[in-house]
């Protein structure tokens, strides 16, 4: 990313939400996407996913995506109003998407734009995508749906299940608190369908490293609180899976010596419901039940350790450990914790109770 982005994203949003008030909103294109992604010759491309409203008519009467790429976001969006037949305004604004390639060179730049301008709602979504955002934008999905509205749904939907809690508001505070690193969704087109792959993790403004989706239950046990969540868990003595959902989680952190040999203690309490079960297990008894609880607490544990493991390796920490450290520990100093992080102790208690096995024969 060059320097001049930094003007540039502050130029481009003036110039999308200037004279907004003066217009009606069948005089307008409203802006409910904006994707970002690199491009040749040190530019970078600007894509906006409009639509345009008629009250008279009850509701949509057409929705297009247009971009340009230049070396300011200035030129790219003055270029690309050149092909619209009415103003733009970025006030209803839904998601924010930044190309792979973009996210890894580095996004501080077009945040610090984006922050500054109060037409920017700090609820607004931002998402990696594996690939590029110009491409997803200008795709045509199902349910006769904008990408925009479509997009807005798929992430709300898995907020309330694996995905855990995140907005602009919360990738900014992360972004700027000294003990967290923040991330955003990971999505990815195929064909005319929106998939979420998983978890994309920053460390400072780049993109890093990722969580599958398979994962983001452990993820979001460590992280918060769960509602609802799912998971297929591995079994051992005997071999075999669960499918298993979790109806309410809670964890909590306690810490130790934590300006000098950090020690870091996770109890996690899952209850849950059994979906399926591929095993010799026949949950016919007690003792079945139990055997299904400790292989269940088993396999959470081991990988919940794995991950938080990986983390420390990567020198990243997205579970805000640093920061629940802060919050506990007198003195503490972010120049000194990430001497301590990577080395810091973790013991990880994970408690499963089993609600309802399901009917069998």
């Amino acid at each position: 990313m060059i320097k001049e982005t930094f003007i540039s994203i502050s130029c481009l949003i003036l110039l999308l939400s200037g004279c907004v008030e003066t217009e009606t909103i069948e005089d307008i294109q409203i802006i409910e996407s904006i994707g970002y992604d690199s491009a040749d010759d040190k530019k970078y491309e600007l894509t906006l996913a409009t639509v345009m409203f008629s009250p008279s008519e009850g509701g949509i009467i057409k929705s297009e995506t247009i971009s340009d790429a230049n070396f300011t976001g200035y030129g790219a969006a003055w270029n690309a109003q050149r092909e619209t037949p009415k103003p733009t305004a970025a006030g209803k604004m839904m998601v924010a998407l930044f190309g792979k390639d973009l996210a890894e060179n580095g996004v501080d730049e077009i945040l610090d734009g984006l922050k500054r301008h109060t037409t920017i709602g700090r609820r607004v979504d931002f998402c990696v995508i594996e690939g590029e955002a110009k491409e997803l934008l200008e795709g045509e999905y199902p349910l006769g749906q904008t990408v925009s509205r479509y997009l807005k749904d798929l992430l709300e939907h898995h907020k309330k299940g694996n995905l855990p809690s995140t907005n602009f508001h919360e990738f900014m505070y992360k972004y700027y608190s000294k003990g967290q690193d923040p991330f955003m969704p990971l999505i990815q087109k195929q064909e005319d369908k929106i998939k979420l792959k998983g978890l994309a993790l920053f460390k400072d403004d780049q993109y890093v490293d990722s969580i599958p989706a398979d994962k983001l239950l452990i993820f979001k046990m460590l992280y918060e609180d769960i509602n609802i969540g799912t998971y297929q868990a591995s079994l051992e003595n005997p071999d075999g899976y669960a499918a298993i959902e979790a109806v309410e989680s809670s964890v909590d952190y306690k810490i130790k010596n934590g300006n000098t040999r950090p020690e870091i203690y996770i109890s996690v309490n899952i209850k849950a419901n059994i979906n399926e079960v591929v095993s010799s297990i026949k949950l016919e008894n007690a003792s079945d039940e139990k055997n299904l609880e400790n292989s269940l607490e088993k396999d959470l544990t081991e990988n919940g350790l794995q991950m938080i493991k990986h983390f420390q390796e990567e020198g990243i920490d997205p579970l805000g450990i640093g920061d629940r450290v802060r919050s506990k520990t007198r003195g503490w100093k972010s120049t000194k914790w990430q001497e301590l992080y990577t080395h810091a102790s973790v013991d990880l208690n994970v408690k499963v109770d089993i609600l309802e096995t399901g009917i069998s024969e």
